[in-house]
């Protein structure tokens, strides 16, 4: 009979594949990174933010403002246009945004099969009466921005593709939502973007303990391979991530998905091997910059976050 005394043993709980995908996890970071192939003189300062839910926090300067959804909370004709007031009041050179599942306005077809979403505040206003001055929204297309940079006597003008889309899996009674598991992603994305901008986050990239993301998405950012991808949705996955889509990679995302075991981490050893033998200079791959740049977090949104600054 034990003492009262004696503590008692405890055990850390380890689950299944937890060494598998700890030792691919470290073989992953141990890979030396490519470097940008942008000229460092002619970088694009991008702003990003996405789900403020009518609040207005101070942005930085920069060329380009990318608001990635859910600017209102039950996305009336009043909450949408204060917010479109005041995201084309700010200085930025071009400025991109993309509707939420908060944006019921926005979706026409949700409105139409429930009606009650329709406040009395719209007064009839629907989406075509909203006043967007500077801001450009996107929902399923591409626009080309042209941004001139002064490094030069003559000056640089570069030239950035952005791809908006607003879907996300179901969850709830929400706008611009699809049924979970049904596929609309594959071959989406046009292959000449270089800014990816949706609401949700790809599977398993900032999107929560839960890995609320879509996994449809996740293989169409790999497949198009964007520079840089702005989304929001999953508060708690708010936060900047580098990957780069290499045969690393591809081995690292089959050990973590379940589908490869020891086998493949031993070829990840060998592919870490080769990316330090091959100088970074000669390796033929770049990097995509993932942000989820969701501004309010908590049950009631009583935290706020600035937003996040990229350079590409």
């Amino acid at each position: 009979m034990a003492s009262w005394s004696e503590k008692p043993a405890y055990r850390s709980i380890r689950l299944p594949r937890h060494r598998l995908n700890t030792v691919a996890k470290r073989l992953l970071s141990s890979s030396p990174s490519p470097r940008s192939t942008s000229s460092q003189t002619s970088l694009i300062t991008v702003v990003c933010i996405s789900d403020t839910h009518n609040t207005q926090p101070e942005l930085p300067l920069g060329d380009l403002l990318i608001h990635a959804g859910d600017l209102s909370v039950d996305g009336s004709f009043d909450e949408i246009q204060t917010q479109l007031t005041w995201l084309s009041a700010q200085p930025h050179t071009h400025k991109i945004v993309i509707a939420g599942n908060h944006e019921v306005l926005l979706d026409p077809d949700f409105i139409k099969a429930h009606p009650e979403r329709d406040y009395p505040s719209n007064r009839g206003r629907t989406s075509r009466d909203l006043i967007w001055r500077s801001v450009r929204y996107l929902q399923d297309e591409s626009i080309s921005l042209h941004f001139h940079k002064k490094d030069s006597l003559e000056g640089t003008t570069r030239t950035l593709n952005i791809y908006g889309s607003p879907w996300t899996p179901r969850y709830g009674l929400s706008a611009f939502q699809r049924r979970r598991g049904e596929d609309i992603w594959t071959d989406k994305v046009p292959s000449n973007t270089d800014v990816l901008v949706t609401h949700g986050p790809p599977y398993k990239h900032l999107d929560g303990a839960l890995s609320s993301g879509c996994r449809y998405l996740a293989q169409e950012v790999e497949r198009s391979r964007p520079r840089l991808v702005v989304f929001g949705h999953i508060h708690v996955g708010r936060g900047q991530e580098d990957i780069v889509f290499d045969g690393l990679r591809k081995s690292y995302e089959s050990v973590r998905a379940g589908e490869a075991g020891w086998m493949t981490i031993m070829f990840m050893a060998l592919q870490v091997l080769c990316t330090w033998l091959v100088p970074v200079k000669f390796r033929k791959c770049t990097t995509t910059t993932l942000v989820n740049a969701a501004v309010v977090s908590g049950d009631r949104h009583e935290y706020q976050h600035p937003s996040i600054v990229v350079k590409i």
